[in-house]
């Protein structure tokens, strides 16, 4: 009888560390009773399991039916005395129109070369229904009223615009660009010699018929900064041998610019036909001055 105790007690000192090694189930929950079509929905997945096991929980690639998987939550395995505890939250959304919808989801434990299966008891949530009863047939509502529509400036199409205009003119100015630039050009220079011209005449008129000597001082004056415009040299500021130099030593510019200093520095009163001449030829001097500088001017695009 002893024998039969003590063979007893050896088998069950075997079947308590198989009994101890037994899985525990995961524990699934909902974190709402209900929900409605599409609505986000939190599912918590539990398990506690010995720390020598490796666990692997459910992942995207898991069939969540009915629900559809929106997105997943892991959390670092948490170990104390020796039990491990993993855990995950999945986000959830279902468009089935059961009213009550269940779900079980497992663990995965490695064996080894193998893998075991642990489901979760199933827990259920229910569908809130929007639309209790539905009438037969179908009744439907027109609305055939207007609703003014406040307009709205259309940004895009004034951009596209602005866009073809400005390479409608880069274009422009690339093919006629040098054109343009050389008409402007001759447009500045014949303004400022007619203007120049109806000014020095003026000055010399009132000196021929009154003898003004501060008129010819004032016409050859206008001589100096309309040529310094012209010239793009500071001719106003040079005396009369540097302008006659600049110009190499141009016989009626000499002629012209000491009969005038004699007059001016000479006090004289009287207009005389020389002191005329000379600013005849200053007159004369300008305007070939103005048509060399426009031949020039025309020819730049050609010397480019």
């Amino acid at each position: 009888m002893r024998k039969y105790i003590l063979i007893f007690l050896l088998l069950l000192v075997q079947l308590l560390p198989a009994v101890g090694q037994q899985l525990a189930n995961p524990v699934g929950r909902f974190s709402r009773t209900s929900v409605k079509i599409g609505e986000l929905v939190h599912y918590t997945l539990v398990h506690r399991h010995d720390s020598t096991r490796e666990v692997i929980l459910p992942d995207s690639s898991y069939d969540f039916s009915p629900f559809e998987l929106v997105r997943k939550s892991y959390y670092p395995t948490y170990t104390r005395a020796g039990i491990s505890t993993d855990s995950a939250v999945y986000t959830l959304r279902t468009f089935e129109t059961d009213s009550l919808q269940q779900l079980a989801l497992p663990v995965y434990v490695l064996e080894g070369e193998d893998t075991l299966q642990v489901l979760a008891k199933p827990v259920s949530v229910r569908l809130q229904q929007l639309v209790p009863q539905v009438q037969e047939p179908l009744a439907f509502r027109s609305d055939t009223d207007l609703v003014y529509v406040e307009e709205r400036f259309n940004w895009p199409n004034l951009l596209l615009w602005i866009v073809n205009v400005a390479v409608f003119l880069t274009l422009v100015w690339l093919i006629f660009g040098q054109t343009i630039k050389t008409k402007y050009k001759l447009y500045r220079l014949r303004k400022d010699h007619v203007y120049f011209a109806s000014r020095y005449n003026s000055h010399v008129d009132r000196f021929v018929k009154s003898g003004y000597g501060q008129s010819m001082e004032k016409a050859v004056s206008l001589w100096k900064n309309y040529l310094t415009k012209l010239e793009r040299s500071a001719i106003n500021s040079f005396t009369t041998k540097e302008i006659v130099m600049f110009y190499n030593d141009n016989e009626e510019v000499n002629t012209a610019l000491r009969l005038c200093d004699r007059a001016i520095y000479g006090n004289m009163a009287d207009a005389d036909p020389e002191t005329g001449k000379a600013l005849h030829m200053l007159r004369r001097f300008a305007k070939s001055r103005y048509k060399y500088q426009r031949e020039l001017t025309r020819n730049a695009k050609t010397k480019r």
